[in-house]
């Protein structure tokens, strides 16, 4: 019964992911099985690039390269072991363009003794992709991006909502799905096209 409850939940994610791409003309990545019901990180990958195509504002905020820092908090070996896991399949997808841009790919280790403004702008961080993290931290990494006008994304869905994240790729009815908080994206210089956000799923902020 759980390999056949594994099977319906990979093909949910697949049809899921091929209306987005149809929608969006995007190519679709090689799948990957679902483990323990969370979504592969490819797919998470695919979906999270191709989003950040539908920001109207991105050529404005970007140099002629995407700067992407994936954020990770050390004494968390979740946190490590999700963002050494994105950054490895991003750097699979750097033929990849973004609004005609190329992309790089840096590791950041979230650090108390020094600034994280500091460092995103030492390495013109355009998005941050902050892999998991005790909300406390989170919720101050978000008050930086929103300052620096950063794009701020996560592997939780849930800081969608209780940390001012403005996007992730999280699991609803089985399928995946792209939650966006519009009131952070729109505090960090985000602007998402219509088209996109019939295809998310729109969340209120619970940051003051």
């Amino acid at each position: 019964m759980g390999s056949l409850d594994k099977t319906y939940k990979t093909f949910m994610m697949l049809k899921y992911l091929l209306i987005l791409m149809l929608i969006t003309g995007e190519g679709i990545p090689a799948p990957l099985s679902a483990d323990n019901g969370n979504i592969p990180v490819n797919l998470q990958a695919k979906l999270f690039l191709t989003a950040l195509t539908y920001d109207k504002n991105l050529e404005k905020r970007a140099s002629s390269q995407l700067d992407i820092a994936i954020l990770y908090f050390p004494w968390s070996a979740p946190s490590k072991e999700v963002a050494l896991s994105f950054s490895k399949t991003l750097e699979m997808f750097k033929d990849k363009k973004i609004s005609g841009r190329s992309f790089n790919v840096s590791l950041l280790t979230y650090n108390v003794d020094f600034g994280l403004k500091e460092k995103l702008a030492d390495k013109h961080v355009d998005v941050l992709f902050i892999a998991g993290g005790e909300e406390s931290m989170v919720k101050e990494t978000i008050k930086v991006t929103h300052s620096a006008k950063i794009l701020s994304c996560s592997n939780r869905a849930e800081y969608v909502t209780t940390c001012g994240v403005t996007m992730a790729v999280g699991l609803k009815d089985n399928k995946p799905k792209i939650y966006l908080n519009l009131t952070s994206a729109k505090r960090e210089g985000a602007d998402f096209s219509a088209k996109f956000l019939r295809v998310a799923e729109i969340v209120e902020n619970k940051m003051p």
